[in-house]
């Protein structure tokens, strides 16, 4: 069994599925693969956002599930979202968490760098039992030059989701082998479709499972594709057996405490 926390078959919200029929193949290719439940996490890329389009969002969450229903597939859809970290970002609607669960949410940041307000803005997050998970950072060119910053977050209680299709080299080598280097040290909490379409972003999970579970053996890919995201929905507390293991530093001053000032 599978669960996908990050996936944009919501249509008519972002660059995701663009119209129902394209919904509909994605839901149906995944339930293909045996995936169980998706969060469906449309972006929000500014606080306006959700006055914007938060209710039109939860409106076709909701015809989605109709349809899912009417059609008797058999695959659970939650609500979420991915935020895009802003200094002024809340959590304070109904899609900022995970299943309106008030604990987990998905965060994304630039690809280019690491913003230097994040540090804190997560931290406070996590101080009020809110706690970020970070949306493939193997793709962010920051962590890709300092990786030895991927631990510094989790070591804080920060989550990381890598993408499926960046284990293939879809997103380029650099992020390849920073996915590969987050799992080598524990510092991936879920593997996570990000599925946008059928075609160039698609969900790919079961074979990337496969892929997790010849290198890492399956009780790594069942936590990374099924226990972690369950909890994480659940807003239950994520319990890892196996400690991050620290990259070697680049750098004399932690990142954490250049970022925080």
């Amino acid at each position: 069994m599978i669960i996908d926390i990050h996936s944009h078959i919501i249509p008519y919200v972002d660059d995701g599925a663009q119209d129902w029929e394209m919904s509909m193949e994605l839901v149906k290719s995944a339930e293909s693969q045996g995936i169980i439940a998706m969060v469906a996490t449309p972006h929000i890329l500014a606080e306006s956002d959700y006055e914007r389009i938060e209710r039109k969002i939860i409106a076709n969450y909701l015809e989605l599930t109709k349809k899912i229903s009417k059609q008797n597939i058999n695959i659970k859809i939650y609500l979420g979202c991915e935020i895009y970290a802003q200094p002024n970002m809340t959590l304070n609607h109904a899609i900022s968490t995970f299943n309106n669960n008030k604990k987990y949410f998905l965060t994304e940041l630039p690809m280019s760098e690491i913003p230097r307000f994040v540090a804190q803005k997560y931290f406070n997050f996590l101080l009020d039992g809110k706690i970020p998970i970070i949306a493939h950072p193997e793709r962010n060119v920051g962590f890709q030059r300092k990786p030895e910053f991927i631990y510094e977050f989790v070591h804080r209680g920060v989550l990381m989701q890598i993408n499926a299709s960046s284990i293939l080299g879809k997103y380029g080598d650099q992020a390849k082998q920073t996915a590969f280097t987050m799992l080598d040290h524990n510092l991936v909490h879920f593997v996570a479709s990000d599925g946008h379409n059928n075609e160039h972003r698609s969900i790919r999970l079961r074979e990337i499972y496969e892929i997790v579970k010849n290198n890492y053996g399956t009780i790594k890919a069942e936590q990374l594709f099924y226990t972690n995201p369950k909890i994480a929905i659940d807003g239950q507390a994520l319990v890892n057996d196996a400690e991050p293991i620290p990259i070697e530093k680049k750098i004399k001053k932690s990142f954490w405490d250049r970022l925080k000032r």
